[in-house]
């Protein structure tokens, strides 16, 4: 009983909301490897945003001067948290976005559970989302809370007994909104409810209400969209508009098509781990169908967009349906209930946790971060080059890890090329630069990584070896994901 009483003192305290800051803070700074002040690394997605960001700082035209798959709006954020200071000032902003996002997920939980059920359920999300953190700030993560506050919305008028009003669905266009433009794939979790709401007005002939409140979604998305839209319009014209545009939806829908070599064990678990979600679900909901099937719609929604490709990180975007399956759980489970949850729950602990845990000891409490090796070399390389040309460097085919070093040096380079088998050769670059962008004086290439044909051939005729330097891309003694590998840097023949 006191247990219980301190537990109900401790959730209803004003104080809660900070208690969470206090937690996520700490959850970001152990394992954001991106951001926190802790590590060393700096690589992978996270240095692609960064690099964007930094371009934006330094007036460059985002998709046209540089180029990445992903959508303004994070970009932006990645400039504002460099603005206000660097990697710290992104780090609180992760904070500050995962705090809102348990809130409103304790927010859920309470409609159906107690305070102590809550606090376990909390923690059961926050571990899952550390199975699926990968490096941090990454966009499934600045999408959670705009993909869990619709969800909150849904199931407190469910509850109530109301409809959605249309101030809420005006702000649920909103979140829909940023999620495009931060990466459109994100939005299947909230798609679902959405789409319930609006078929089930048609399906009651509710006319007038289905166009008000799908007026006021539109209204809200189109003002995020109109915003981007001018921006780059001011920058670059339509020109500036269109690769907006071929970027944040064509470019991205032709990534996900790409299919990719991974071991078929984390094909088998990351289906394993949806399709449990999905008959967990349908064993707590079968006699709630307003529950059951947006739930079943936004899973579906999430399998379409996530293409050909299952890197781990992307089931951070379903946690929100997650929260809603432990939101739905009874309190005392039946056998059959037990098994299904319970398999998951091991799935979870046996497979994706491990490797987050892994790269913290390795990282944080072993030091074995080789990265600043690496970046010492590629410092020495840098100083044969003009101060004046340091701002037109390639980053061929390094991705996330050139990236890294290149923002680890607080440079900026031309990555129109990087992920050329999606948008331009380089020889295509080199003969469109006369309208749109300066052809790259320096390249960093990496022969054993990627490479086309026509590209190689290309920079061995048109540009000259400078410098090289290794490349260790391991974390462990045994590595499961390459080898040492040659750095190359290239100058253009003038």
């Amino acid at each position: 009983m006191k247990e219980h009483n301190r537990i109900t003192s401790i959730v209803s305290s004003k104080y809660y909301p900070l208690l969470l800051f206090v937690v996520s803070f700490v959850f970001v700074v152990l394992f954001s490897r991106s951001t926190s002040f802790l590590y060393v690394f700096e690589g992978g997605d996270p240095a692609i945003f960064k690099q964007m960001g930094l371009a934006l700082l330094r007036g460059k035209t985002l998709y046209v001067d540089y180029f990445d798959n992903k959508g303004c709006i994070l970009y932006f954020i990645q400039a504002l948290g460099l603005w206000l200071g660097g990697d710290f000032f992104i780090l609180l902003m992760q904070t500050l976005s995962l705090t809102i996002t348990l809130l409103i997920w304790d927010k859920m939980l309470a409609l159906y559970r107690d305070e102590k059920s809550r606090l376990i359920c909390l923690g059961i999300a926050l571990v899952l989302l550390l199975c699926f953190y990968q490096d941090g700030d990454l966009t499934e993560e600045w999408c959670l809370p705009f993909a869990s506050y619709p969800l909150w919305v849904y199931f407190r008028n469910l509850k109530s007994g109301k409809e959605i009003r249309f101030v809420e669905m005006f702000i649920i266009g909103f979140c829909f909104g940023i999620i495009t433009f931060i990466r459109v794939n994100n939005a299947a979790p909230l798609l679902g409810f959405i789409a319930y709401v609006w078929v089930l007005m048609l399906i009651k002939k509710d006319f007038g209400n289905f166009f008000k409140s799908l007026s006021c979604f539109l209204v809200s998305f189109v003002i995020i969209v109109g915003a981007c839209v001018l921006y780059f319009y001011l920058k670059a014209g339509w020109h500036g508009v269109d690769e907006m545009v071929y970027a944040t939806f064509l470019s991205n829908f032709e990534y996900m098509a790409i299919k990719v070599e991974q071991f078929v064990m984390l094909y088998v678990a990351y289906f394993l781990f949806l399709a449990l979600c999905i008959i967990q679900q349908i064993i707590n909901s079968a006699k709630n169908k307003e529950v059951l099937i947006p739930t079943l719609l936004s899973y579906g929604i999430f399998f379409l967009s996530s293409g050909t490709r299952c890197f781990t990180h992307y089931l951070m975007a379903v946690l929100p349906l997650v929260v809603v399956l432990l939101m739905t759980m009874p309190t005392r489970l039946c056998s059959k209930q037990n098994l299904a949850i319970g398999i998951l729950l091991l799935e979870s602990v046996c497979f994706y946790l491990p490797i987050p845990l892994a790269l913290t000891v390795n990282d944080l409490f072993l030091k074995n971060d080789k990265y600043s090796v690496i970046y010492d070399s590629f410092h020495k390389c840098i100083e044969i080059i003009p101060e004046n040309e340091r701002d037109s460097i390639c980053n061929y085919n390094l991705m996330g890890n050139g990236y890294g070093m290149l923002y680890h040096e607080s440079l900026i380079q031309c990555n129109r090329v990087c992920i050329s088998y999606l948008t331009v050769s380089i020889e295509n670059l080199w003969k469109a630069s006369k309208e749109q962008v300066k052809p790259p004086k320096w390249i960093m290439v990496a022969w054993e990584n990627y490479y086309s044909d026509d590209d190689a051939y290309f920079i061995l005729d048109h540009y000259d070896e400078m410098c090289s330097f290794e490349h260790d891309r391991v974390y462990f003694e045994k590595p499961m994901i390459g080898n040492r590998l040659i750095v190359y840097i290239y100058r253009r023949k003038d």
